[in-house]
């Protein structure tokens, strides 16, 4: 118990513990604002955000430094201390090298104008529906009867049915195949027509120039991330036919699809997320307020909460400020107050898991929202404090339309490493003795001078000049030299030889050697065109792990969800096969072009008599197939083969004709007709 002097209790120290326990739980009960702030949609994501926002500083600060390291900047410390020690301030631009080259080798095999990174194809054995089928073997059995009854007519053959029985019997093992053939065949044809449709939605939808975007930030940040497919309201031009027969041009506001490159600095995924899919994603999305009012009446969003967040708009503006903002501005020379200055309006776009209960309270009604707690992957649109949209995941799996890349993926962790990263260190020590040959060559330009002041003449000046003529004196019986030259040896050949030594280094450690970007300094195998090819293919390893990773993570995500919006949008199809997504861009690189140009010459070589004989048509077939495909041309239409008439050509579908027999008269003797003469025995 506690004891007490007059009025004033005396509390022990457990009593005083549990008394201001009690008092914050008092406090908590006494503020049901802020609780109601947690429980509500707006709430739960505003935490999400400061939680995601303070879960990226360190991240912000990495990428941060990799745009100073290819900019050629020193960070504040380093800078301070060379400026302490008067050495010279040079920056070798070792790491912007590099990530330029990087970006043009990727871009060389993805970004190729006229081609395509990716392809769909049917699957090996197609699914094709049951009518199709029958139609198929219909269509072949049509082929073969026909083709056998022009045989017949041509050859002037007679008809032998049990020969003819017995080649349809012939033919039976092979009908499968030939079906399947068939039905390959046709599912190829449906292929280019959906192949056609899908190009077109990435082309309309902006993709090759996200792609090509994107790439930078995989290369020179930590990560770089493509969003898409999205509907976006845009302005559109329509053209559209007039009464005179004449057109005219319309701009409406229509709904499109859209693929765009997002910054690393404006995702903030869940702390600890490994990638997109996991846990919560945070989008920070910058809106004019035209484009704010542009949403009114679309699916999706309350008109009531886009009017509020207008007014407030107007009152003072609506900002979502960062811990990089600032910094970034000043990185890429961009006026400092034009980031106080602008009139867009910050909105946090949430992708993840919410609770049922919270979706329904905003407005979702209960046939959407069956479970109240339950999670469900939902977005949802924060500006402010006003939830001007909140949705279902559009996406039937659940999936968010965020796909990304690194240059160098790090296990378990959204965020990766970029190019600068890995050769951060090599990029000071390359630095460092840059300044130190700078600092050498400024040191032994010229000979340090000790002069003796005590045995210059009254007046004389310590001014160095050519042809100078010393007046000294011994007044102070002094015999040594008035003037002594001192000349401090030159390294510069030492330090450039250990400049490059890791120059060399940062070629192993980001995958990009010098000489597969112009440097002509190779040496070795490098003196010839085909060692230089040789070394060039052997460098691109570390290119095509990356392209890879690109081809699995990016590219076959993006068109497949294309493949899905065209076929769900486009009924004009009739019949969907199964198709596969196919990416191009690691075939691309693992040395095609050198493979195809040293079957041409093989070709070019064995295009004589005595290798023709040897080889033999067949050989000579299977020769120019695979040179075909291997330049990417279909080799039935390179070696077209007839299979009806190689099947028709071994059936023994009639008896040949038998010769004419003349007849007594000298005319060719009937089939059937008795040329006896009438009562001969008469």
């Amino acid at each position: 118990m506690a004891e007490s002097v007059g009025l004033i209790p005396i509390l022990t120290p457990q009593e005083l513990t549990a008394k201001k326990q009690a008092q914050a739980a008092m406090n908590v009960l006494e503020a049901p604002k802020a609780e109601e702030i947690k429980l509500n949609l707006a709430g739960h994501v505003r935490n999400c955000w400061q939680e995601a926002k303070r879960a990226k500083i360190d991240v912000e600060a990495q990428m941060l430094k990799n745009m100073r390291q290819i900019d050629g900047k020193y960070e504040s410390d380093m800078l301070a201390a060379i400026r302490d020690a008067e050495a010279p301030e040079y920056f070798m631009m070792l790491t912007d090298a590099k990530c330029r080259a990087a970006e043009a080798w990727v871009k060389e095999v993805v970004c190729q104008p006229g081609y395509k990174p990716w392809d769909l194809e049917p699957t090996p054995e197609p699914d094709l529906p049951q009518e199709v089928l029958a139609a198929i073997r219909q269509q072949f059995v049509s082929r073969m009867f026909s083709a056998l009854a022009a045989a017949i007519a041509q050859n002037n053959q007679i008809i032998d049915p049990f020969a003819l029985l017995a080649g349809i019997r012939q033919l039976i093992p092979t009908f499968d195949e030939q079906v399947r053939k068939l039905a390959t065949q046709e599912s190829k044809e449906r292929a280019e027509k959906i192949k056609v449709k899908v190009d077109d939605h990435l082309t309309e939808g902006r993709w090759y120039q996200a792609v090509e975007e994107f790439i930078s930030d995989v290369i020179r940040l930590k990560a770089g991330v493509i969003k898409g497919p999205i509907l976006r309201k845009e302005p559109t031009i329509v053209i559209k036919p007039t009464a005179n027969g004449k057109h005219e041009i319309r701009v409406e506001e229509k709904l499109v699809w859209r693929y765009e490159r997002r910054s690393p600095f404006n995702i903030f995924p869940q702390p600890k997320s490994t990638g997109p899919q996991h846990g919560y994603l945070i989008d920070l999305i910058t809106l004019e307020p035209k484009d704010l009012a542009a949403l009114k009446g679309v699916d999706g969003f309350n008109k009531k909460e886009i009017n509020a967040v207008l007014e407030e708009y107007r009152a003072g503006g609506l900002r979502e400020w960062t811990n990089f903002a600032a910094e970034k501005q000043a990185i890429e020379k961009k006026p400092g107050d034009a980031l106080y200055k602008s009139d867009d309006i910050d909105c946090l776009e949430f992708w993840g898991p919410i609770q049922g209960k919270l979706l329904k309270e905003w407005g979702l009604n209960s046939s959407m929202v069956k479970d109240e707690l339950a999670e469900y992957q939902a977005c949802v649109w924060l500006i402010g404090t006003h939830v001007i949209k909140a949705m279902l995941n559009p996406d039937p799996m659940g999936m968010k339309p965020f796909n990304r890349l690194s240059y160098e993926e790090v296990a378990d962790s959204f965020w990766g490493k970029g190019l600068p990263e890995l050769i951060v260190d090599i990029q000071r020590a390359c630095n460092a003795c840059v300044r130190a040959i700078m600092h050498n060559i400024g040191v032994a330009s010229g000979p340090q001078v000790e002069v003796d002041i005590d045995r210059l003449a009254p007046g004389e000046s310590t001014k160095l000049i050519p042809w100078r003529v010393w007046r000294s004196t011994n007044d102070q019986m002094q015999t040594g030299k008035a003037v002594n030259f001192y000349a401090p040896p030159i390294i510069v050949e030492r330090l450039i030889a250990v400049y490059r030594f890791f120059s060399n280094l940062a070629d192993e450690y980001c995958g990009i050697p010098a000489y597969a970007h112009g440097d002509p300094q190779v040496g070795g195998a490098g003196n010839t065109a085909s060692g230089l090819s040789m070394l060039i293919t052997q460098a691109a390893r570390g290119i095509k792990g990356l392209i890879k990773a690109l081809d699995s993570r990016v590219i076959v995500p993006n068109v497949t969800a294309a493949y899905h919006k065209v076929i769900v949008d486009e009924d004009s199809y009739g019949v969907i096969p199964d198709h596969k997504i196919v990416a191009q861009g690691a075939t691309a690189l693992l040395a095609k072009e050198q493979l195809a140009i040293r079957r041409t010459e093989f070709m070019a070589q064995t295009n004589n008599p005595v290798d023709v004989q040897i080889m033999g048509p067949k050989g000579r077939k299977y020769l120019l197939k695979t040179t075909a495909r291997a330049l990417d041309l279909e080799e039935d239409k390179v070696v077209p083969e007839d299979e009806m008439q190689n099947l028709l050509s071994a059936m023994p579908m009639a008896s040949p004709a038998s010769p004419e027999t003349l007849g007594p008269d000298g005319m060719p003797n009937s089939v059937g007709q008795d040329f006896r003469a009438f009562n001969l025995g008469a």
